[in-house]
């Protein structure tokens, strides 16, 4: 049998510690894989040869043995990138990820103290931007990572002059994912209108670069007539071959195990505990709802007629936690306003 194709990446929840309360966690399994099992992951990532990997969690610093296993993937020549929340910072901890060869990205939810410390509960405005400073000086951040909540998409402009005093080329803007009170925090199809115009003017006032890790932003940018270019570097989230939704493309590990085709849906598709990570991977491409899932010809409602649909997909996991159907349109696409203007017209 030929080998399947690769992962475009591997996003792996290393640990459910954590030191903060945030309005936007997702929230863990229980359980979290032993150091054994750990470090036999990493060969197994490492044979399906991923672009890169995103170690996150909870809060990955906090996990005991996580410098001996990113030793492991530098030993592997893996590429990886550790999101943090910046309130875990030492000397010793850069210089280990100096070392190592780690590339940081520090999440920080709001331009100001008021904003950020409602967000994260158990944060310190003034001690984050001090740690991104740090990471950025000792030439270790690649970027600023936000979550885009109700809360807090107006103050996107703040944050990219934020990301210009800190040092940092990059802003990271991600789609929020299902969590406790979601339908309140999402943004609606205005509200993401106006969060991809402030995005794209801000990054031409600042000079900072960004990625909007939605698989509607490259048609709304064409649509709306906005400037706007696909950032020069990686900040291990960007899949630049692509705009569209990438579920079942790459792998989610979650920290008890549970492999998932994104980091959003309720869904998995094996265990590590139970068998080797390459054979999750075969199994998931070989399965026919994920298929069908990936198949933009299977989609309803407005993606159907969108002129935008091979470029963008419509995001399955949010679509289908939000109407329980796989093919149904995003229902918080700015684009859909498009086509409720012209239904009103009609």
């Amino acid at each position: 049998m030929g080998k399947s194709k690769s992962p475009y990446f591997i996003d792996w929840a290393i640990t459910a510690k954590c030191n903060l309360s945030c309005k936007h966690c997702r929230g863990f399994p229980k359980g979290e894989l032993s150091t054994d099992r750990a470090r036999r992951l990493i060969d197994e990532i490492a044979g399906l040869r991923p672009g890169w990997v995103i170690v996150e969690g909870g809060e990955p610093l906090l996990r005991p043995d996580l410098f001996e296993l990113l030793g492991l993937m530098q030993q592997r020549q893996l590429e990886v990138h550790l999101i943090t929340n910046g309130m875990v910072i030492s000397p010793r901890i850069i210089a280990s990820l100096k070392r190592l060869g780690v590339k940081v990205m520090v999440s920080i939810d709001g331009a100001t103290k008021a904003t950020y410390e409602a967000i994260r509960n158990g944060a310190d405005f003034d001690r984050v931007v001090q740690s991104a400073r740090t990471y950025a000086r000792e030439g270790l951040l690649e970027a600023i990572n936000t979550t885009l909540l109700k809360m807090n998409y107006r103050e996107i402009p703040g944050l990219f002059d934020l990301a210009a005093s800190v040092g940092v080329k990059m802003v990271t803007i991600i789609g929020l994912k299902p969590c406790p009170g979601f339908l309140d925090k999402l943004l609606t199809p205005e509200e993401y209108r106006q969060a991809v115009k402030l995005a794209c003017q801000a990054a031409e006032k600042t000079g900072v670069e960004f990625f909007f890790d939605e698989p509607f932003f490259w048609p709304a940018v064409r649509e709306w007539g906005l400037l706007a270019h696909q950032p020069a570097v990686g900040t291990g989230i960007v899949v630049a071959s692509t705009s569209a939704c990438v579920f079942g493309e790459y792998l989610f590990i979650e920290t008890n195990g549970g492999v998932k085709p994104c980091s959003f849906p309720p869904m998995t598709v094996g265990n590590v505990n139970d068998k080797p990570l390459g054979e999750i991977w075969d199994d998931m491409l070989a399965s026919p709802l994920v298929q069908q899932i990936k198949d933009s010809k299977t989609r309803t409602g407005y993606c159907r007629t969108c002129q935008y649909l091979e470029d963008c997909k419509g995001c399955r996991s949010r679509a289908f936690v939000l109407t329980g159907d796989w093919f149904a349109s995003d229902p918080v696409c700015p684009l859909s306003l498009k086509l409720a203007v012209k239904e009103e017209i009609r």
